[in-house]
This record gives structure tokens, sequence and C-alpha cells, in this order.
């Protein structure tokens, strides 16, 4: 079952010499790079950015002595073997063996190099790739019957084809590029790397399109990336150029198939649509650098994936965390800001992000991306000018992603405004979605408030479940059960259909209605509006109710000091921006608990969730409005209050919040608000 790896001789062109193509690929690395050794790069970025050079040093030094940060290892640092025990999972998570076979750390060891000269970094990388060559044989691409077997590189291995495409595109190129000139890139080690990367190469080629036959995945993207850079570093390598025209045709249809004619990626997270645009950023950089042409539409269609990277960011910074999103500083829009400033040198993408976030956390997508931005000096001139310069989005507050069934709604594009996000897809893209149909992320003042509860882990079991299951979410459910089953971290049971219904404009109010099955025969009806651009207003009907079901609504609060009078009013007391909730009829019941809130894998901050416990009435259906009101300050006690009534067979609130009085009908899809 192993792959026998060719001879050097088989895969390069008559006659050509392994000598002669180490004198090539020298030449060719230097010409991509602006004739700048990998000694006079580091020597830039020492000089322009020292801050992010010491950074770098330090995650070497660690490398160094096997000491990494992994999937399932927590924030700490952890011994991984030096050399690294390559296919050992000892912490039980699979994404732990995906990223030890990523091998970040040898672009961080080679940058290291480069900067200081010190060889000890680059032979850590030599020996680690050819203890790696040796150790982690490939399984063969056919089965005995000569059939193609996808399957091999679609498990927990490290020839997983995801795993293969970022070898090629983000570690294994660095050990080639930036010890290109060190005594150890010798001919030798070429006859052992090139015959591996040509095996890389058609595992991509040949076995990720059965994997995604409808190039609908961001695996697949990663994978035609892999495919490209290999075929670009070393193109004197047999089938080179079928693997490259290969690869630019697989990331047309990638774009065709994954970015939707609003520019959201087709899964709807905000992180993994972060990820996308720097991976489709990463073939105009590739074009750029190897002075190959560019797609004008292709172009065109990444732009407009870096504006729904804006509509998708809080209000505050950091991504809506819709299914599998982080907030933090990792794949926000800094991201897609860094990676189409790589792809374009349109410094106006950094002064987009510079609006939401501090230039420290753009410096941290950079510090990643460093070496692979050849005008060091340009850079840092760009970066200058985007923090004097920051650039106020001008867009519609409102966005309604159709394809995705998201919306996006603020009051306006500064840091302090009130923000929401909703969505309601159902049956989801994939298991990235959480099960939350109709479920919302409220951000006021600076904070979010009303919160997404995050990932926090891949890893299967309690955590994975916990924080992807129904009543995590701001979401109702019907006898507290999920919206659909959960049969591990990536398998769901069958789900109804669920959609967002309309979105509506009226005097004072944007209401967005969303309705799913998924409780059938039960079905439910949600309208979130935005009223005076100060107060949330979410309203839930659910009918086709049995008289012994109950339904639940579930608010995930980011605030942990909480205070009730009776069962209609909850204010939070936490220090900074305050929550207030306020309902419209007396629930059977309240229940508070301790929540989990991620803003990055493997870690999570105290939260509180609230349920309201509601009955049906006697024609089994029931109504529930809940008027949210954010304060930039806890008041300390009740502010606000809601009464729900009904009126010629239409839904009335009356609403006291602050010193606003209003009353709210609902006529369908839309909310007239009238002053009280």
């Amino acid at each position: 079952m192993t792959e026998i790896y060719p001879s050097i001789k088989d895969i390069l062109p008559e006659g050509m010499s392994v000598s002669t193509l180490l004198s090539q690929l020298r030449k060719r690395v230097l010409e991509a790079n602006q004739h700048l050794t990998a000694l006079e790069r580091g020597q830039l970025v020492k000089e322009q950015f020292p801050e992010l050079a010491a950074d770098t040093l330090r995650l070497a030094d660690e490398a160094l002595a096997g000491q990494l940060v992994l999937p399932g290892t927590g924030p700490a640092l952890y011994y991984v073997g030096n050399p690294p025990e390559w296919t050992v999972n000892p912490v039980g998570d699979n994404e732990y063996t995906f990223h030890l076979n990523r091998m970040h750390h040898w672009k961080t060891l080679c940058e290291a190099y480069s900067l200081t000269g010190a060889l000890k970094y680059a032979q850590k990388a030599i020996q680690e790739i050819t203890d790696w060559i040796d150790r982690v044989p490939c399984p063969a691409l056919k089965d005995k019957t000569g059939a193609y077997a996808p399957g091999r590189f679609d498990g927990l291995t490290p020839w997983r084809a995801l795993e293969v495409g970022i070898r090629g595109y983000r570690t294994w190129p660095y050990v080639v590029e930036l010890l290109a000139d060190t005594p150890y890139m010798t001919e030798a080690f070429l006859e052992k790397l090139l015959p591996c990367v040509y095996v890389h190469c058609r595992i991509l080629y040949e076995i990720s399109p059965l994997l995604w036959p409808k190039a609908d995945h961001n695996h697949y993207l990663m994978e035609n990336l892999g495919l490209l850079s290999f075929s670009l570093l070393f193109p004197e390598m047999k089938g080179s150029e079928a693997f490259r025209a290969h690869a630019l045709r697989e990331l047309d249809r990638c774009m065709d198939a994954q970015c939707t004619p609003c520019g959201g990626q087709i899964e709807g997270c905000p992180s993994y649509h972060n990820g996308c645009v720097f991976w489709f950023a990463m073939r105009n950089v590739f074009s750029r650098k190897y002075h190959i042409e560019e797609s004008e539409s292709y172009t065109r269609r990444l732009n407009s994936m870096f504006l729904h990277s804006i509509h998708s960011t809080r209000a505050c910074g950091g991504n809506f965390p819709w299914g599998d999103s982080h907030t933090a500083d990792k794949e926000t829009m800094c991201l897609a800001a860094v990676s189409c400033y790589m792809a374009s040198g349109d410094r106006n993408y950094l002064a987009a992000a510079a609006h939401f976030y501090p230039i420290a956390s753009i410096l941290s997508d950079i510090r990643d991306n460093l070496w692979r931005i050849p005008e060091i000096n340009r850079l840092k001139e760009d970066l200058t000018w985007a923090e004097k310069h920051p650039k106020c989005p001008e867009l519609p507050l409102l966005a309604w992603q159709r394809d995705l069934n998201q919306v996006y709604l603020r009051t306006s594009w500064e840091t302090d405004a009130l923000s929401l996000m909703t969505a309601c897809r159902t049956p989801v893209q994939n298991q990235h979605a959480h099960m939350d149909p109709g479920g919302f992320d409220f951000t006021a003042y600076g904070l979010p408030l009303i919160s997404d509860p995050g990932i926090y882990t891949y890893k299967s079991g309690e955590n994975r479940y916990r924080f992807k299951r129904t009543a995590s979410h701001n979401c109702l459910t019907v006898n507290e059960a999920d919206a659909w089953e959960y049969q591990g971290s990536w398998a769901y049971g069958p789900q109804k259909s669920g959609c967002i219904c309309a979105v509506e404009q009226t005097e004072g109010v944007t209401c967005i209605t969303s309705r799913h099955e998924n409780y059938a025969p039960a079905i439910a009806t949600r309208h979130l509006a935005l009223v005076d651009d100060r107060f949330l207003v979410i309203i839930d009907h659910v009918t086709g109710l049995s008289k012994t079901d109950t339904v639940q609504i579930h608010y995930h609060l980011n605030r942990t000091e909480l205070i009730h009078s009776g069962m209609r009013s909850i204010i939070s007391l936490d220090d900074g921006p305050a929550i207030e909730l306020a309902v419209g009829n007396d629930p059977a019941d309240l229940v508070i608990e301790d929540g989990k809130i991620s803003t990055i894998n493997d870690v999570w901050h105290d939260s509180k969730l609230v349920c309201f416990h509601i009955k049906p009435d006697e024609n089994g259906e029931c109504w529930f409005a809940t008027l949210a009101v954010p304060h930039p300050q806890s008041p300390g006690n009740q502010t606000s209050s809601v009464r729900q009534l009904s009126s010629d067979g239409r839904l009335v609130l009356e609403c006291q919040a602050d010193t606003h009085a209003f009353r709210l009908t609902l006529e369908g899809y839309q909310l007239i608000r009238e002053n009280l």
C-alpha cells in the first residue's frame, strides 16, 4: 500500500541533471523575490518590523526545542518530539495530527534563518523534512484492482488531501525559497525532496477532484492552491504544465461554486469566509510573483468577497461568530485585507481594516505573511498611511445575503454602534454550521451583549456538542430538543426547510423574519426588529404544537452578573455596557445557567444562559416577545417593560424603554411603530 516515489531522473526533462535543476531553482527563487536573497529580505524585515522579527525568533526557538502550540494542547506549549512524532496523537484531537503535518513551524524556522543567518534554524528544517519523507510514506493512490482509492486521503492521516495542499502553498515552498543558498540545499536533498513533491502533485491532480467533484468546499480551494504553488516552483517537474493549467481551471471553478452573487462564501461562516478570501487572493499573489496572467472577473469577485468580510465584522470588531467562526484576531477582516493588499498592492484594503482594528491586529496577520510581501519598505509606508487614514466603509447599513439566508444590520459604521447578525439556512451547507436556525448575535457600545458561543473545539466530545447545540445559541427550542440530531463533530441528522422570509423597513423599524420547520409539525417564526436604532425586539411565534409541548426561548448573554425582578425582567450588572431583557408575558419558568463563550480554539470565558419556558395556548400556538435594551453602563434596576396584547387578530406590543414609549403592531412581516 506504500507509494513508491519515482526516481528524480524520471520526473525531470531528458538530459537535465540535478545540478542544473538546482542552479535553475536558485535563479528562479531570486527572480521571484525581486533579486533579494533570503538574508537580504530578513535584514529588511528586521529594519522595518523589529517587533515582528523578535516574535518570529521566539517562535523559532520554541520549535527548535520541539515545543509547539497545536489544537488540543490548549494555549500552552507542548512537546511534540524532536524530531516530531508525526503520526502519534497524544491529545486525542484529530486536528493535532493535521496541524502538525502542515509543518507551520518549518516556515518559522526558515524565517528565523532569513533574519539571523544562523544555520541551526535551516539545519533543523532540513532534518525534519528529511525525517518526515523517510518516516511517513504515502499510501498508494490506487487499490489492487487499479481503481483510485480516495478514502486513503480523506481521513485521519498526514496524507489527507487538505494537508497535502496546505504543505504545497504554505510551508514546503518556504523551505526551498529561504534555504536555497544554504549548504543544506544540496543535490542529494533535491533528489529526496522532488519525488515526494511530485507525489503530492499527483494526489492533488488525481485524487482531490474525486473528493470534491462540485468544487464547493474550502478544502478543494486550498488543495488546488498547493498544486499551483508546486507547479510554479518546479516547472521542470514532469506534468507541471498540466498541473498548473488544472489548478488555475479548478480555482476558477472554486470561485464559481463557492462565491455567491452577494460575495459570501457558501459555507456561511465568517472565519472561513475570510480564510477563503486569503486563499482566493493567493492565486493572484502567485500570479504577480511568477508573472502569469490574472483573471479580471476572478479579481472582481475577490473584491466582492472583501466587501462581505466588512459586513460580517461586528461593529466592535471581530467576526460575527456564526458557525465555526472565531471572533479574536484570527481569520478576521484583517486577514482578508492583508491578503487583498498582497494580491493587488492597494493600501486602501489596509485602511479599511484600520477602521475596525488597531494596527497591532493587522500586524498579527502580516507577520505570518511578511516573506510573501517583497516590497517591505513600501509595506511599512502603507501601514503608516492606513493608520493615519482609516477608511470608514461606504456600504449600506443593511445587507441581506439572500443566497446565504443571512442578514447583517447596524446603526452606523462606528465601532460603538449597535450591530446584529441573524441567519436561517436549513438544511445547512456543511457541518461547519451550528444547530441555530433563526439565531442571532447582537453587539452595542463596543461589546457583544447577546452572543453566539463560537467554536471552542473541533474535537468530538461534550464540548464540541455544547458549543454547537441549539440551547447554547440565541434560538428557540421545542421540548428542549435540538433543532435536528447531533451525530458527532462532523455529522448531523436530516434537517427540514428554513430560511429568511423577509426584510422589511418601515419608519423607525427594520424587521427581519425567519421561519423553519425543524420541529415539525410545529413551525417556528421569528421577527427580529431594530427599533429607533436603539432597541432590539424579538418576537417568536410557534404554531402546530400539541397540548403537552413546551417552548423554550434561549438567550446567551456575554455577561455574568445578572439580577431579575420576577420573571419578566433581567439586567446585567457587570462593568461596562449592559443588557436588559424585558418580556411581554409571564413565562412558565425562568432558568439561568452558567454558559461558555469561545473567541478562539481551546479558550473560553464565562457567560450566562437565560431560558424562558412557555406553554402553548389551547390552539397549539404561542407568542413570546422580548425587548432587549443595551445600555452604555448598567442602570442597576429595571428601566424597560413590554406588554403583549392582541387587536383584530394582530400582535400588539406596548414598550417602555428609558424615556421612550411606543407601540408596535405586527402586520404580516412588517412592524408598524407609533409613539405612545
